[in-house]
């Protein structure tokens, strides 16, 4: 990093000291260098204070609820912040954000935000699971903020007290709390309420798999995010109805200061949710930047405002929600400028249509990239959902922002309320009808980081070509394509051979996949119910991405060519395998141990592995993740003075044998 930073400042001393126009070029980059070494530097910055070197051994922490817990499938999930830290070394502050589950209780659910805790546990660093293809969940809670995860039970904490002092973004939530409360009070339910808290409150809590799965097909899920499409409307509105407010100078610079206000109040009324907050940051640069002369967006606009965010936070970078805003507005001005000029049109229905059109061209190539490498997911029919939907969308918040208004005139707002809820139906309505149309969308399209950066060198180039039409461009088009060709090449070659066995890191639900083809696999399970569903969520991601038909669930007794299984033996691509996971091989004898690949050891099993070695002849031991602390560290101790190989699942992650 020094050395970066020494090179970087020569560089731009080199080129302010000899201004020659042949070294013109290195200004540029010794500038560059100096932004990414004082980025680089930042984010090291950030980092250090979210990094926490956790204790190995369970202690008491005394932590406090930062916001409401949240209700899980098995489980209450708290964000608190770990104030201080207590065992026999003493007492240590901490100040640290972490994720806290709770058993669910009557006196879990009692807990509101500011409530402060004593529990008895171990707090773990973000990290992995380690099964192919997953999301990397410890990076984004470390994005996040969050330096660790902890789980206790019930009877290992303790509420000690409440802290009635708020932050800000706490007073901000407790507004936003009871704007959702009016919202119930007007008459919505289910998916109606549900749609409107999200779209003008940014409260996704409550919306259904059914409803976020129409909208993503449908290729609306972004309306569902309050970001900068909302804030976007907003804006518009804003410089609508102030528009009088352009005669003179005082007058510009009292309306964009206004208009800012206004928009950091909406802000702090959805909870100064962090995507409302960047965007509103946005926004309130391009109102500042337009007090000189008046000026249209550019890019040199988005490009401070972005500057500015990245300082103050540079973890921005790593959200979704960031990318996809300024990758989307980015695309606006600089495609849709061009784009609108190809079709020209004295209708004013027409005209109209084509600028929405447009519009959403732009910021669907410029967002399709990283939508792919994200979401893996294309919506054939984005052009005609988004000319209905946002359109719709921009109507439903500007008649749910005067309907909430209307809070002291109870007889009209009840009119307004029924309208807000018949525009939500119709929403909901086109999103899902748009869903069933014929080819909806294209799923599994899988690409990586390369080739997402090659797709966006294509449109760079194909950008380039209709601003200049210089055929190099072209050609540059052409290579792009080539390199991408490329990629999808080597990819296929290396998913070629697919026929494997996987052990999982999944302590819920162990199991072991035998992958035999793309349309035959079998699963080999201690879990006797919904085996496929325990594992959607640890292993959906890798199935997609290797194009596997849904797996088939091993019987008791079954044999076929190249499988064989009896109980908990299992014989399959010349390994063989024995689960373990109760007593039931206990006082049994054998005259001859039976070579045995891998002892796959799961919870229930709480004997010695000596007890087994007349049984087995043991090659290496899985120890699964549903395997106590306690008892792994004894399975692990027996294997190294027994001289036998092992592997933890959760300590090493998913384990994959290529047959």
């Amino acid at each position: 990093m020094i050395i970066l930073s020494i090179i970087s400042l020569f560089i731009l001393a080199f080129s302010l000291m000899f201004k020659k126009y042949t070294f013109r070029w290195l200004t540029g980059v010794g500038v560059y260098m100096v932004l990414f070494t004082l980025g680089t530097a930042i984010t090291e910055l950030h980092l250090s204070s979210v990094h926490y070197q956790w204790p190995a051994q369970r202690a008491a922490y005394f932590v406090q609820l930062n916001t409401p817990p949240q209700e899980k499938a098995n489980s209450l999930l708290c964000h608190v912040t770990a104030i201080s830290r207590k065992d026999s070394l003493g007492v240590a502050s901490i100040g640290k954000k972490i994720l806290l589950y709770l058993t669910k209780d009557p006196d879990s659910r009692k807990l509101r935000q500011g409530d402060q805790l004593l529990f008895f546990g171990q707090i773990d660093p973000p990290r992995n699971k380690g099964n192919p293809e997953e999301f990397d969940y410890a990076s984004y809670l470390l994005h996040q903020g969050i330096s660790g995860t902890a789980f206790a039970y019930s009877g290992n904490w303790k509420q000690t007290a409440h802290d009635f002092s708020r932050s800000l973004k706490q007073i901000a939530l407790d507004y936003r709390s009871h704007l959702l409360k009016n919202i119930k009070e007007m008459g919505f339910f289910g998916d109606d309420y549900a749609v409107l808290s999200a779209l003008v409150l940014g409260y996704q809590n409550d919306l259904s798999e059914e409803i976020r799965e129409s909208y993503s097909i449908s290729g609306a899920s972004h309306v569902l995010s309050l970001s900068g499409l909302h804030i976007g409307f907003l804006y518009v509105l804003l410089e609508f109805l102030l528009s009088f407010a352009n005669r003179n100078k005082r007058m510009i610079v009292f309306r964009q200061i206004l208009i800012v206000l206004i928009l950091w109040s909406f802000a702090f009324v959805t909870g100064l949710l962090p995507p409302v907050v960047r965007s509103v940051i946005m926004f309130s640069l391009i109102a500042l930047s337009r007090l000189r002369n008046n000026r249209p967006v550019t890019l040199n606009t988005l490009a401070v405002a972005a500057l500015f965010m990245l300082i103050y936070n540079p973890f921005y970078l790593y959200d979704i929600s960031f990318q996809l805003s300024f990758l989307a507005v980015a695309g606006i001005v600089i495609i849709q400028p061009r784009l609108y000029q190809l079709i020209k049109t004295e209708n004013r229905l027409l005209k109209y249509a084509w600028g929405v059109m447009s519009v959403s061209i732009a910021a669907q190539l410029s967002t399709t990239p990283i939508l792919l490498y994200y979401f893996s997911r294309f919506s054939t029919h984005f052009l005609l959902t988004n000319i209905i939907v946002v359109p719709l969308v921009s109507g439903i918040m500007y008649l749910a922002i005067f309907t909430i208004l209307l809070g002291f005139f109870p007889v009209i707002q009840s009119y307004f309320a029924l309208l807000l809820k018949l525009s939500i139906r119709l929403l909901n309505g086109t999103v899902v009808f748009v869903e069933h149309l014929p080819f909806s969308s294209i799923d599994n399209i899988h690409v990586n980081k390369c080739e997402t950066a090659t797709l966006y060198l294509i449109l760079l180039f194909g950008g380039c070509y209709l601003y200049t039409r210089k055929r190099k461009m072209l050609l540059g088009v052409l290579t792009g394509f080539f390199i991408l060709i490329l990629f999808q090449v080597e990819e296929k070659q290396r998913l070629q051979n697919i026929h494997s066995i996987v052990f999982y890191n999944n302590r819920n639900c162990p199991a072991i996949h035998l992958i035999e083809s793309r349309e035959t696999s079998y699963l080999f399970s201690a879990e006797k119910d919904s085996i496929q569903q325990k594992l959607s969520y640890t292993a959906g991601r890798f199935w997609k991405k290797i194009k596997l038909k849904p797996p088939q669930t091993l019987p008791s007794s079954y044999s076929a060519s190249g499988i064989w299984r009896r109980d908990d033996l299992l014989s399959f691509g010349g390994k063989t395998i024995c689960m373990v996971k109760d007593h039931s091989w206990n006082n049994k004898t054998a005259d001859t141990p039976l070579p045995l690949d891998y002892l796959y050891i799961c919870k229930g099993y709480r004997g010695k592995l000596a007890w087994l070695t007349p049984l087995f002849e043991i090659r290496k031991v899985v120890i699964d993740s549903s395997v106590s602390d306690y008892y792994r560290e004894a399975f692990k101790k027996e294997c190294t003075s027994l001289g036998i190989e092992f592997i933890s699942l959760s300590e090493k992650g998913a384990y994959q044998i290529i047959l």
